[in-house]
C-alpha cells in the first residue's frame, strides 16, 4: 500500500504508445492513392482527402483536409508539430514544447515551455505572460496554479490558486501562505504546518524526522498518522477499519517490513525486504500484487494487468469496455502488442523481433513488414520514416487493395493492385502499366516511351515527344 511497482509504471509511461488517436499521421483512407517515391529519399501519396510527403530521413508532412489536420516533423523525434483550425501543438526533443488553442470568444492563446525562456499570450494582456528562469518570470494558468512569478529563482517566488495566496524565499526553505480556509507555513527543515479546515492538517519538526497529522477529515473516516523517519511510520482510521505499518523506511526503497488493512474495503498489503516482497489485494478495487523481485511479479487495477518475469520480459493487458489489449516485451530483443478498439469492431496486431524484423497490422486494415527494424522499441512514426532507410525487403498490403513490395533499401520497388502494375528502379527505370495505357521511362525521362489504344508516344531528352 505504502510502495507500488515504480518499475512497471515507469515501463508502462516509457514504452507504450498512447492507446487512442484522433488523427493519424499517414494516409489511411480506402480510396485509390497517386503515389510516387525516389530511392528511400523521397515518398509522396495522395488520396482522396489526404496527402503526404517524406523527403527521408529530414522531413516529413501529412494534410487531412476534411478537419484540416497537419503532422510535421523534422528529423523525428528531433522535431515535430500538429495542428488544426483550433489548436496547434509542437515539440523540441520533447524538451522545450508548444500548445496554442482557439476559444470562440477570446481567440488565440499561446504558451511556450522551455528549461530558460517561457511565455504565453491571449487576447487581453492579463493573459499573457513571459519568464526568463531564474531570473524573473510570470506564468498564468499552469501547475494547477491561476498564476506563479518568480524573482531569482529561489530566492523569491510567489503562487496563486483561487483566494489562496503563497510565497516562498529560498524555496522550498521558506514558504508561507493562505486563504480564508488554508494556513501554510514552512520554515526548513524546523517547522512546517499545512492546514486545510475540513479537510487535512499536516505538521512536522526537523523534517523529514518528525512528521504527524490527519487527512480526510471531510470523507466518511478520518485518518492520523505519525513518522519517526526512517524507523517507524504509522496511519490509522479514527475508527479502526484502517491500520498501516512500515519499519525502516526510505522513498522508492519502500521497507524492510510493512503492513496494512483495510476492513471497509477488504485491502490487505504486505512488503518485506524493500522492494523484494510485495503483496497486496483489494477486492473493492479489483486490486492485486505480488511481486518477487527479480524473479516475478503480478500486478492488477480494476481492468489492467501487468505480470514480469525477470526485469526484461512483461506481459501487460487491458479489458475495459472500450479497449482489449496484450502486450508482451523481452527487453530488448521482442515486442508484440494486440488490440481490439471494441467501439469500432476493429483489431491492431504488432510484431518486432529487433533488429530483424516488424510485423504491423493497424486498425484500418494496412499491412506493413520489413527485414531490419532498429529503432529498438516500437514507434510507427519513427518506424515509417527511419526504417526504409536500411531495410532489406519492405512490404505492405494497403486497405486500398494496392500492394507494395522492395528490396534493398528501395532500389527496386513494385506497387499494383487487380488492374495496374508500377515499378521504380532509382535512376534507371519507371514502368507504368494502367488499363488506360503502359509507359516506360529510363532515367527519370531522359528516354521514355508511352502506349495507348491509339497511339504510341516517344519521349527524348525529357521534353521531345515524338
Amino acid at each position: 500500500m505504502i510502495n507500488k511497482n515504480l518499475v512497471l509504471i515507469l515501463f508502462f509511461l516509457v514504452c507504450t504508445e498512447s492507446l487512442f488517436s484522433e488523427y493519424p499521421f499517414k494516409p489511411v483512407s480506402p480510396y485509390p492513392s497517386e503515389y510516387k517515391q525516389f530511392w528511400f529519399l523521397y515518398q509522396s501519396e495522395k488520396r482522396l482527402g489526404e496527402e503526404e510527403q517524406i523527403f527521408r530521413p529530414f522531413f516529413s508532412t501529412y494534410k487531412e483536409t476534411k478537419s484540416n489536420y497537419r503532422y510535421d516533423t523534422f528529423l523525428f523525434p528531433i522535431y515535430y508539430s500538429e495542428k488544426t483550425d483550433y489548436w496547434r501543438v509542437w515539440s523540441f526533443l520533447f524538451f522545450i514544447s508548444g500548445t496554442e488553442t482557439y476559444h470562440d470568444d477570446l481567440g488565440w492563446d499561446e504558451d511556450t515551455l522551455s528549461p530558460l525562456l517561457i511565455w504565453g499570450k491571449g487576447e487581453t494582456a492579463r493573459e499573457s505572460y513571459f519568464g526568463f528562469f531564474p531570473l524573473f518570470g510570470r506564468l498564468r494558468g499552469k501547475a494547477s496554479y491561476s498564476e506563479l512569478n518568480f524573482t531569482l529563482f529561489p530566492l523569491y517566488s510567489n503562487w496563486k490558486y483561487k483566494n489562496y495566496n503563497a510565497h516562498g524565499i529560498l524555496w522550498p526553505l521558506v514558504m508561507w501562505g493562505g486563504s480564508e480556509v488554508r494556513n501554510d507555513l514552512r520554515i526548513f527543515p524546523f517547522y512546517s504546518h499545512k492546514i486545510h479546515k475540513g479537510k487535512y492538517e499536516r505538521y512536522s519538526i526537523l523534517w523529514p524526522f518528525f512528521q504527524w497529522g490527519s487527512i480526510n477529515e471531510d470523507k466518511r473516516e478520518p485518518f492520523t498518522y505519525k513518522m519517526f523517519w526512517p524507523f517507524y511510520l504509522s496511519k490509522d482510521s479514527e475508527f479502526g477499519n484502517m491500520k498501516a505499518r512500515a519499519f525502516l523506511w526510505f522513498p522508492i526503497l519502500g521497507s524492510l517490513f510493512s503492513y496494512g488493512y483495510d476492513k471497509r474495503t477488504h485491502e490487505k498489503d504486505l512488503n518485506v525486504l524493500f522492494f523484494l516482497f510485495q503483496y497486496g489485494q483489494n477486492d473493492d478495487e479489483d486490486y492485486r500484487k505480488l511481486i518477487i523481485f527479480p524473479f516475478y511479479g503480478y500486478y492488477r487495477f480494476a481492468y489492467k494487468e501487468t505480470r514480469f518475469f525477470t526485469p526484461f520480459y512483461f506481459r501487460l493487458s487491458t479489458d475495459s469496455h472500450h479497449l482489449k489489449s496484450s502486450e508482451t516485451y523481452f527487453i530488448p530483443f521482442w515486442w508484440r502488442t494486440n488490440r481490439t478498439y471494441v467501439q469500432w469492431g476493429r483489431e491492431e496486431n504488432y510484431y518486432k523481433l529487433w533488429p530483424l524484423f516488424r510485423w504491423h497490422e493497424d486498425r484500418e486494415g494496412n499491412l506493413t513488414w520489413n527485414f531490419l527494424s532498429l529503432f529498438p522499441i516500437k514507434s510507427e512514426l519513427v518506424e515509417r520514416i527511419w526504417d526504409p532507410v536500411w531495410s532489406i525487403v519492405e512490404y505492405q498490403k494497403l486497405a486500398n487493395g494496392e500492394k507494395r513490395l522492395s528490396f534493398l533499401m528501395r532500389l527496386y520497388t513494385q506497387r499494383w493492385n487487380e488492374e495496374e502494375l508500377h515499378i521504380h528502379v532509382p535512376l534507371l527505370v519507371e514502368y507504368s502499366s494502367t488499363p488506360e495505357k503502359t509507359s516506360y521511362q529510363f532515367l527519370y525521362g531522359l528516354f521514355g516511351l508511352e502506349k495507348t489504344k491509339d497511339k504510341t508516344t516517344v519521349q527524348i531528352f525529357w521534353w521531345i515527344r515524338l
